[in-house]
């Protein structure tokens, strides 16, 4: 996750509650958290779902043998005596799981607790219902305007109701955003969704790089220039957001590449800003996947991240979380977090592998796991090839 506005800018609003714990670019805890492989847990507590998207990458609305909620608050148990830093619970469509607002109490007593739904089924009363039971954060799914989103999501109306979603848990008093998943379909309505979001007060925004699993694939990826330019005017816009007096900040999510090309940007205007972002990529920058992100799918499968569903580190229904994820055996695991001693190509030879290494699903998806994230937009001279 890039966070651009916090580069930018200094400052951070959602951020600043649940990851940063202050105004400080590098803080205590940012440190320690980049020090050991205690991950952010992504749960995908069910399969079922209201909608159809074309891009799920969990093939959602499926039949599945989810956890039970013993097995669940088992997990939750284990998950906090690591001091796990947020449990994120996904789904399909997690609030169509039974017993979410018993387990989202139960969880939020003893770690940090996020919600990433489609927005579709906040009511106000249910919107209430998830302050009490202590989500500290809802991430609603939103790909695009009304026309747009409706046809990702395969249900007419979902726009409507999911931004009513948004407001009801915004008006709650939790804190809120959106999660856009770009692709060459939606590319256009960037802007005016996060203006939608500016104008309504809705904290953040977080733009996905499309990541080849499940239902979706290359051939709905935006091209590099797409990219490039892209990212050159989401730098614009947190600025002038910034400037202009609103909390919307913008992050970038799957795409390491995006800090360095913001720590180039920066150089060329303001040496002390740039080497400040550089500092802060050490500790955020990268990808995660395999050390301080994990996936626990809906049967009690755990992955690398959540698109990396075919390859599976062990099952918290025979061991524990903790002992699969501290002690790892699984050889993937281990190399994921080392892997800078594995990078071929582009991404072997850049000065900047420490601190982004690409985004090494994709390159997998691409075909070689250790070479060239196919995403990265920078050139052979930004990351000292000659």
């Amino acid at each position: 996750m890039i966070a651009l506005t916090k580069m930018l800018t200094g400052e951070a609003t959602v951020s600043k509650h649940l990851t940063y714990k202050g105004d400080e670019k590098i803080t205590r805890e940012l440190v320690e958290a980049s020090r050991k492989p205690v991950p952010v847990v992504v749960w995908n507590s069910t399969l079922k779902c209201n909608l159809k998207c074309v891009h799920c990458y969990a093939n959602a609305g499926s039949k599945s043998d989810e956890l039970s909620t013993e097995e669940a608050k088992a997990f939750i148990d284990d998950l906090a005596s690591i001091k796990a830093p947020v449990l994120l619970f996904s789904g399909g469509e997690p609030l169509l799981r039974h017993d979410i607002f018993e387990l989202a109490a139960y969880a939020s007593k003893r770690i940090a607790c996020s919600l990433s739904t489609n927005g579709t089924l906040i009511t106000p009363e249910i919107a209430e219902k998830l302050k009490e039971a202590g989500f500290s954060y809802v991430g609603v799914s939103i790909d695009g305007l009304k026309e747009t989103n409706d046809r990702f999501r395969g249900v007419d109306g979902a726009f409507e109701k999911a931004f009513e979603g948004l407001i009801n848990a915004r008006d709650a008093g939790i804190m809120t955003g959106i999660r856009f998943t770009v692709t060459k379909y939606n590319i256009k309505d960037v802007p005016a969704v996060i203006d939608m979001l500016a104008e309504n007060e809705i904290p953040r925004f977080c733009l996905y790089h499309l990541v080849p699993s499940g239902r979706a694939s290359f051939k709905d990826d935006i091209s590099l220039k797409e990219r490039r330019d892209l990212i050159d005017w989401l730098i614009e816009k947190a600025i002038q957001l910034h400037d202009d007096g609103y909390k919307t900040e913008i992050l970038t999510v799957d795409n390491p590449a995006d800090g360095v090309y913001v720590y180039l940007k920066l150089k060329e205007t303001d040496e002390k800003l740039a080497e400040e972002a550089l500092e802060f990529l050490k500790y955020r920058g990268g990808d995660n996947s395999g050390k301080r992100i994990a996936c626990v799918d809906v049967h009690g499968d755990i992955h690398p991240n959540q698109f990396w569903w075919d390859h599976t580190v062990g099952n918290i229904r025979e061991e524990r979380f903790s002992e699969l994820w501290l002690n790892p055996r699984d050889e993937l695991l281990v190399k994921l977090r080392n892997k800078t001693a594995y990078l071929r190509g582009r991404c072997g030879k850049c000065r900047f592998k420490e601190v982004c290494g690409g985004f090494r699903l994709r390159a997998l998806r691409a075909g070689d796991l250790w070479g060239d994230d196919p995403d990265c937009y920078l050139t052979d001279e930004e990351i000292g090839i000659v």
